[in-house]
Formats: C-alpha cells, structure tokens, sequence
C-alpha cells in the first residue's frame, strides 16, 4: 500500500461479487492521464520499470544483452544508455503527472486557461492539453480490459446490457488509491491480461495464457505500407539447428543487432500503430484505440497525435547505436545476444543437451517482412527465431476480435 506522503489517484470500482470480478471502473482525468501515458512509453522503458520481468516476448533478453555487452561493442558509452533508458518525444507532454510511472525529468505541463479557475491556486496540472480542468469534474468510465470513454448515461446502460446487470444496486462499489508502484503494475497487468483491473483488485497472479499465444502466433503478419516499416536490404544469417529442426541460435552481424536493440526505442503507442493491435495478448491496444474513438472528444489534436505516433527523443538518428565492424553475434531464440565465440557456442550447445552428429547448419536470406515478423514474434514468445524461421505448417486463421467499448 501506498505511504500517506506517496502521491495517489482515486479510483472507484463496480465490482461483480458473485463472479470476483470488476466490470468497470469511474475516476477523474488523473487516472486516465496515467494509462494514455503508457503509450508513450518505450519498450526499453517498459522492461527497465518492471525490473526485466515484463514476460513480454523476448524483450526481457533484449534488454539484458545490451546490459551484459560490453560498452565496447556499441559506437559510444551514450549509444549504450541511450538504449538502457530511451525517451519518447511525447513524454515533454504526457508524462508529469500526479502519480508518475516513468522517472525522466524535464517535462511540460498545462493548467487550465480559464481566468477564473479555483483549481490554480493548488497548482494543479494536466498532461493532456485541453482536458477539463478539475473544476468541470469530468468522468470517465474505464472497463476492465482498459477501454476508456467519457461517463455519460448512455454509456451507463449500455453497459449494464453488456455485463447482464439487472440489479445495479447489486454492485460492491470500491473506492481505491493507486501510487506509482500500483500503475506500474497496471500497466504490466495490461501487456499481459485481458483483465487488468479485475487481477489488480483480486490480486491475480500475472501468467500468459499460453493456448491464446499460439493463436497469435499463428499471424505474424504486419500491417503494409506503414511509415515504421524498417527500410533494410535483405539480411543473410546462419542459424545451427538440430536435425530434428529445433534451432539453438543463429550468427549475425552488427546490422541484426542493431535492429534488436533499436526495438527498445520504439514507444508502445507506435507498435500498435504499426501491427493494428497489440501483438501479445495484454488489452493496452484499447487504450490506444479509445484515444482515436470513445474518448476523442477529451483530447486536442496536436496531444491526440503524440499519443497515437509517438517518436523517440533522444537518439542519434542515421549513426545506430552497434558499432560496426567485422564482429559477428549469436542471438539464440529467445533473442538474447552475445559476442559469437567458441566458449559461447559451446555453452549454448552443451545447455541444449545435443549431440555433435546432430547438429546442422542453414543459411537464411530475410527479407524485409520477416525481419517485421521476428519483432513481431519479440512481442508474443520466447522463441521468437523459431516461431519466424521454423514456422508451422498448418496455420490457422484468428478469429475477428471487437475492441468496441459499446
């Protein structure tokens, strides 16, 4: 629980106590400031707040690789940090809040530009340009998988047909105060659950629910023709599997790295954008759709564009951060990197408990599309290589998902 000098916002929750579950949740602009923020948030970010246990992917690895290399392996000591700690141009605007997640500094804020607002005088602030000051009071009714919309009645009754509820008084309200550590447990709750504020409220164990991960494995297909499509040649690898087509790692150059570690610059908010959803099977893609949708109204435009493509700042754009070089790399399937050497083939090799007569070499030319697929993969499994380079022979189509809050 949070200290009484810790910074909190007020959430109430209308929860179902038959089924132990929330259904939706009220609270003022604070809150909501909050999980827009979240697309703000870079995926080196996002791995760095939740203590490398984000069970997002690969991205775990990812992460510990930059850590474990060698500063001598990137272009500069900064090339290094600058990956270790990536910061989204949109946290100037979106990130100083009341309960703040990230820890970067140096952040704008806007207060209300009425003359005659009370709510100046206790400094109070927003991170979103053109929300409605405290002293309008506007709610907001937040669902369970994190779809967000301005409260109105309509809305009410919509969703008591939605969840069945014929008795409203029926429902256990519950009024709780969420610090930085709690949002930040929201916010690994919503990478990873459909149900996010039913697993804060019950204190649910996080876990993938690894039957809905083969669906998603299924399609690694990226949308086409977007403006964050990596514009890269052909990228040749070799990869040492076994005779049994299992793969143990494969050895690149500096360009594949570079790739990788460049994933954990890119702002949660521009994946979606880039897939259409959330790739894993967390619910944070409805965050990103009500900004555009049930929730448009409440957000100015030039904001509504920072949260829906969201840019890295900070970056030494057109160097990279790997130093190029003759030096080749391993990146084993769940994609962690290391330096290619004889003491770290042989460790990877003796781990995987193979026979030398059963190992085998393959030579792999990616083009384009599959190197978007592997991030892709980086986001759903732990096998990302395999699941791009070996993949299934019989895929099945996933079925139409909703995402509409009505």
């Amino acid at each position: 629980m949070a200290t009484e000098e810790e910074p909190t916002v007020d959430v109430k929750l209308f929860v179902d106590k038959e089924k132990n579950k929330v259904l939706f949740a009220e609270s003022g602009k604070e809150f909501v400031d909050v999980l827009f923020g979240f697309l703000t948030l870079p995926l080196g970010t996002v791995v760095r707040l939740l203590g490398k246990q984000s069970q997002v992917g690969c991205l775990d690895e990812i992460y510990k690789s930059v850590e474990e290399l060698s500063n001598d392996f990137f272009r500069t000591e900064a090339c290094k940090a600058m990956l270790l700690r990536p910061i989204s141009t949109a946290a100037k605007q979106c990130c100083d809040l009341k309960v703040r997640v990230e820890d970067t500094k140096h952040r704008e804020v806007y207060v209300c530009g009425h003359t005659s607002c009370c709510a100046k005088a206790d400094g109070s602030f927003s991170s979103v340009p053109g929300a409605a000051c405290k002293c309008g009071c506007l709610k907001f009714i937040v669902t369970d998988d994190l779809q967000v919309a301005p409260a109105s009645t309509s809305l009410m009754l919509s969703l008591f047909k939605k969840f069945g509820v014929e008795d409203p008084s029926r429902l256990e309200q519950r009024m709780i105060q969420l610090s930085s550590v709690e949002m930040t447990n929201l916010l690994k709750r919503s990478l990873t659950s459909k149900q996010p504020l039913t697993g804060h409220c019950f204190d649910v164990a996080i876990s993938n629910d690894v039957s809905a991960l083969e669906m998603v494995l299924e399609s690694l297909h990226p949308k086409q023709g977007n403006d964050a499509e990596h514009e890269l040649d052909n990228v040749r690898i070799r990869v040492l599997r076994t005779n049994s087509s299992s793969l143990l790692y494969a050895e690149v150059n500096d360009d594949f790295v570079e790739l990788l570690f460049g994933f954990l610059t890119v702002p949660l908010g521009s994946i979606i954008k880039t897939y259409g959803s959330w790739p894993s099977i967390g619910c944070i893609g409805n965050l990103y759709s009500s900004i555009d949708g049930s929730a448009k109204g409440c957000i100015r435009e030039p904001c509504q564009c920072l949260l829906l493509s969201p840019k890295l700042g900070g970056s030494d754009k057109g160097k990279g951060y790997v130093k190029q070089g003759p030096q080749n790399f391993m990146v084993t399937d769940n994609l962690h990197v290391l330096p290619l050497s004889l003491e770290n083939t042989i460790q990877v090799v003796c781990e995987a408990k193979i026979q030398s007569n059963d190992l085998a070499e393959k030579e792999f030319s990616l083009a384009k599309s599959q190197l978007t697929e592997l991030l892709k993969a980086a986001l759903v499994t732990p096998k990302a290589l395999s699941s791009v380079l070996l993949p299934p022979k019989n895929k099945k189509k996933l079925p139409h998902l909703s995402s509409g809050l009505y």
